[in-house]
């Protein structure tokens, strides 16, 4: 008789350890699908940020040019146009740099998330020259002073931070004076701090809490490049997402100040005298 037990009592044995081991595949296979599922939603929402910080930088090459072009057709001189025709080619190369950003997106040499040392002067200059059409007809004078002259960061996001910041003070210039801009860098605690001033319009009070929302537009007027209003909602996105924080004072018929405050180990810090015209 206890022989006939033995092997119904094995059967049970090697059932149960056989459940718990299909248990235990399951329970792994499900922690393997949750963290995947975990890493594409941040892929998805990093896609999102750069697709989005993207579209929104199209639209200022391509009013650029038609800045530019309209300069031309003011003019009969053959030198003028000359000089007038380099940068628009220059926004074309921009334009067609952004739509080729946007083709990589799910390539393996997207590099956009990636940090390197950049000098913050040339990325300014690049920014400059992706809207000297706008910059130009402005009349607009931009000077700079870096404590601090290069950063340990991505090069689409140091881009889109001057980009939207330089590009607002154009927008927002009064009419009343001549626009200046002034772009700085200096230290603060355990940031770095870039602030971009400009004696401008003005935030009206009444508009401050709607700064940094989607399509949150700051005034009634219309504006090229305007964008539906949402580049300072990116940009507090963007600096958000390392880390950082901005921080804005503005005096109605003044100017602004905006304030970004950067991570300070992701910086080189040196010392460069201040410049006048950028």
């Amino acid at each position: 008789m206890n022989s006939e037990k033995s092997p119904r009592n094995g059967s049970k044995s090697n059932g149960t350890l056989s459940r718990e081991i299909d248990f235990e595949a399951v329970s792994h296979e499900n922690q393997r699908l949750l963290a995947e599922i975990r890493d594409l939603q941040h892929s998805n929402r990093e896609y999102r940020s750069v697709i989005y910080h993207i579209s929104h930088d199209l639209n200022w090459p391509l009013n650029n040019i038609i800045s530019l072009i309209n300069l031309m057709m003011d003019t009969t001189d053959p030198e003028e146009m000359r000089t007038l025709s380099l940068p628009v080619l220059k926004s074309i190369t921009n334009f067609k740099e952004s739509m080729n950003d946007i083709l990589k997106l799910n390539g393996p040499e997207n590099d956009s998330g990636k940090e390197g040392l950049l000098s913050i002067k040339t990325v300014l200059t690049d920014v400059l020259d992706s809207i000297n059409g706008q910059f130009l007809h402005s009349g607009a004078v931009l000077s700079h002073s870096f404590q601090v002259t290069h950063l340990r960061f991505p090069k689409k996001k140091l881009r889109s931070i001057l980009f939207n910041l330089v590009s607002n003070a154009i927008k927002y210039k009064s009419p009343d004076r001549i626009s200046t801009i002034h772009v700085s860098t200096y230290t603060e605690g355990e940031f770095v701090v870039l602030s971009v001033i400009d004696n401008g319009k003005g935030i009206p009070p009444q508009k401050m809490h709607k700064l940094f929302t989607k399509f949150g537009t700051l005034h009634q007027e219309s504006y090229p490049g305007e964008s539906l209003g949402i580049g300072l909602f990116l940009l507090k996105k963007l600096v958000e997402e390392v880390s950082g924080k901005i921080e804005v004072e503005s005096d109605r018929g003044k100017g602004s100040a905006f304030k970004v405050y950067l991570p300070q180990e992701t910086t080189l810090p040196t010392i460069e005298e201040p410049s006048g015209n950028g």
